[in-house]
């Protein structure tokens, strides 16, 4: 109340003061355990450099900042540069690192023009014995009122609890619909509660089925269990079902090749059968692989009926082809996508909703496809006549080159995080991994255009051996290489990673926007 009534006055304040704040928690007047969560806001109208914890008058670590706060930027309207100010502060501490009893919480503000704040110090007591429930947050959908939901639709957020999460429910009008998927990378929750080891992996995603439910309002809520037992509801959310047939098109993901990615082809002068195709002796063959999922309106129906690989609009490979090839499916949908039943398991086809097109660069640029750029799109048909293109209608940019007869197979590889349109802050560590027939021998991080580091490279990869057995230390084929996203503008960025061979071949492993907020 004294916060609200600090802020409401804050407009007769500004013309006398250049800080103000608030610390909101940890409430005094509460008995805390388990994580302790500092939260509350600051202006200047000096930047504020940092924000630091004490605990019992001992530093113990420095604040995130530059969280959104618009309730207190709609409270001081004319507060200097308020308009992009960003003014909350967040972090925790873990209870079990200090005695039961009273002790004194204390934030100290740095600025920019060498001045420091001492902000809300207060004494909270501790009692080690309580178990503290869960807590978290529902990031998707937000709390701007009522969410349309139709098809799939995907709910996330991130919940901790000292004692480990059990599970996260996902609840529509007071019945479990499923339980989410635990434990996706979380940085940002990590950076915010640097106590919590497991913070770092705190995220959680559910893909929810609209069709089982009649179209209108419904209330879902999500609710994290701890290992002892206690629970909480971290959120709840309006939604509104709507559902028709027009909505319901098929959607997926295209996992590679990643956009600007160099594919080699062997080249011929005599036009070569495209598809189906049958590899000649020494094809270079470029993996086009992803999965897709379809639902119906009716029970039993939804079903991906076929898959089509198109090159610059054209169609030049389909699932309608499938075969085997040197002993495995190609050009086939129905893969086995054990990852992907994990994150739809109520969905038709989840099992087996991979498909492969094994694409011959070289038989294209024989049939007279020029070598250069070129875009590159799947489209994904259901038994109801709707498709939709993955990853877009535009499709990704990709270039065609002929392998010239005195090189090797390029190096191929992926990078694996971060992902499309991830939002990522703090330090992070992006990784992947990278082959070539005559080994690795270095991996480039190009970040915005830039050269940023050479990665380090040649971390074990079973995984990856057991795809390319026949390539040389497939097995220690990881590459990681770590950077301080502070160091780059909150927008959006793009990663480039390149790999080298040990004759000299530098081969573009592809590129992967994504998103910093610190």
């Amino acid at each position: 109340m004294l916060a609200l009534l600090g802020a409401l006055l804050a407009p007769a304040l500004t013309a006398q003061v250049t800080f103000v704040g608030d610390v909101e928690k940890p409430d005094p007047a509460v008995t805390q355990s388990g994580m302790i969560l500092v939260q509350g806001w600051a202006l200047d109208q000096a930047t504020i450099s940092k924000i630091e914890l004490y605990v019992d008058d001992q530093y113990q670590h420095n604040l995130v900042l530059n969280l959104a706060r618009i309730d207190i930027v709609k409270a001081f309207p004319t507060f200097p540069g308020i308009q992009i100010s960003r003014p909350g502060f967040l972090t925790g501490f873990s209870a079990s690192r200090f005695t039961n009893g009273q002790h004194t919480v204390e934030l100290r503000v740095y600025t920019s023009d060498g001045q420091v704040h001492f902000l809300g110090r207060r004494t909270i007591t501790i009692n080690n014995s309580i178990n503290q429930s869960p807590f978290g947050f529902i990031d998707i959908p937000n709390q701007a009122g009522v969410t349309n939901a139709s098809t799939s639709f995907p709910v996330n957020g991130w919940a901790a609890d000292t004692d480990g999460i059990a599970r996260v429910e996902v609840l529509m009008d007071g019945g479990i619909v499923q339980a989410a998927m635990y434990g996706d990378p979380r940085p940002d929750v990590g950076a915010s509660y640097p106590d919590m080891a497991a913070a770092l992996f705190s995220g959680w995603v559910a893909n929810i089925d609209t069709t089982l439910f009649e179209n209108g309002v419904h209330l879902l809520e999500v609710r994290a269990v701890d290992k002892l037992g206690m629970s909480r509801m971290i959120g709840r959310r309006q939604v509104q079902v709507i559902n028709n047939d027009s909505f319901l098109t098929p959607f997926g993901y295209l996992d590679e090749p990643l956009r600007d990615a160099v594919l080699y082809g062997t080249c011929s002068n005599t036009p070569i059968v495209v598809s189906p195709i049958a590899r000649p002796q020494g094809a270079h063959l470029t993996a086009v692989r992803g999965w897709a999922l379809d639902l119906g309106t009716r029970k039993d129906t939804g079903r991906v009926s076929y898959v089509e690989l198109l090159i610059d609009g054209v169609r030049w490979y389909s699932t309608d082809d499938c075969g085997i090839i040197l002993g495995r499916f190609a050009n086939c949908y129905g893969l086995p996508r054990y990852d992907v039943a994990r994150y739809y398991p109520t969905y038709p086809d989840a099992p087996r909703a991979g498909f492969l097109f094994t694409l011959d660069v070289g038989a294209l640029m024989s049939n007279g496809v020029r070598p250069g750029n070129h875009t590159m799109h799947v489209r994904v048909g259901d038994r109801e006549g709707t498709f939709a293109d993955l990853p877009n209608h535009d499709g990704i940019p990709v270039f065609f080159q002929c392998a010239p007869g005195d090189i090797s197979f390029p190096s191929i590889g992926f990078i694996e995080f971060p992902q499309t349109v991830d939002y990522i802050g703090g330090t992070v560590t992006f990784r992947g991994w990278a082959i070539n027939e005559q080994n690795v021998s270095y991996v480039d991080v190009i970040v915005d255009g830039n050269f940023v580091g050479r990665a380090a490279y040649g971390f074990p990869r079973p995984d990856i051996q057991d795809q390319y057995p026949f390539i040389i230390n497939s097995k220690f084929s990881g590459w990681t290489f770590s950077m301080d996203t502070r160091q780059l503008a909150n927008s959006q960025h793009r990663l480039t990673v390149r790999a080298t061979s040990n004759l000299g071949v530098t081969s573009e492993i592809g590129s992967v926007d994504f998103y910093v907020a610190n």
